[in-house]
């Protein structure tokens, strides 16, 4: 396989996205770099200039209807990079910025269901379950209010459930895969990010103790970060 340039472009607030998708991407040909986002001086001008083979959008504890200090910059630059047809990746935040750029602000909304944590349960169709190799059910990690609500065009859904009907999708003509959820936690990093949000959690009635009871189903990261990192 050619080498794998990659660039996380990470979101988050408190910084764990990075480290959390690095620890996931460990094969010898992968070559990964990251640049944390928080202002518009940190998405630098000339970033399009360098030639990755695969861009990462993470997740983040702002809300997608909020405009940002870097939203402009990077809505222009996942633009550009999708018209360059670098494959691109976008995680919660980060998949639902990727349609709020090549869709527009409609593409997007609060979920009316309020919020979606633990380790939840999606339906992929059977497009996934051939790809994927993933079963029809599953259960992955969840920490979001706001969802997706219109994709690209050419886009095809792989999962949904009844809280949001795009929880992954894939696009081939565009080079783009989201998922709503977070493939990049396993069982032990994302009981650990709920304890540590344990005040944020239970203060909107739901308790920790009970969602650490769960776990994947699957190895997400393994799964997920694979099938992106083998398009082409």
């Amino acid at each position: 396989m050619k080498k794998r340039k990659i660039l996380i472009l990470d979101y988050s607030v408190d910084r764990l996205e990075t480290p959390t998708i690095k620890s996931c991407l460990t094969e010898a040909h992968y070559e990964v770099s990251s640049l944390f986002i928080d202002t518009e001086d940190s998405f630098p001008d000339t970033l399009i200039e360098k030639e990755y083979t695969h861009i990462i959008h993470t997740g983040s504890a702002l809300s997608i209807n909020e405009m940002a200090p870097f939203t402009e910059k990077a809505i222009k630059y996942i633009r550009d990079a999708r018209d360059k047809g670098i494959w691109q990746m976008g995680i919660c935040y980060g998949h639902q910025l990727i349609c709020k750029a090549l869709v527009g602000p409609q593409a997007v909304r609060s979920s009316p269901h309020g919020f979606e944590v633990g380790w939840g349960s999606v339906k992929f169709v059977n497009t996934a379950n051939e790809i994927l190799q993933v079963k029809k059910q599953e259960q992955v990690w969840q920490h979001h209010f706001d969802e997706v609500i219109a994709l690209p065009e050419g886009s095809e859904i792989l999962a949904t459930n009844d809280h949001s009907a795009v929880q992954a999708y894939i696009n081939y003509e565009q080079h783009l895969l989201g998922t709503q959820f977070h493939p990049e936690f396993s069982k032990k990093s994302g009981d650990a990010y709920f304890i540590k949000d344990r005040a944020f959690i239970e203060s909107n009635d739901i308790k920790v103790d009970e969602l650490v009871t769960g776990c994947p189903s699957f190895d997400t990261a393994n799964v997920f970060f694979s099938y992106f990192l083998s398009q082409e």
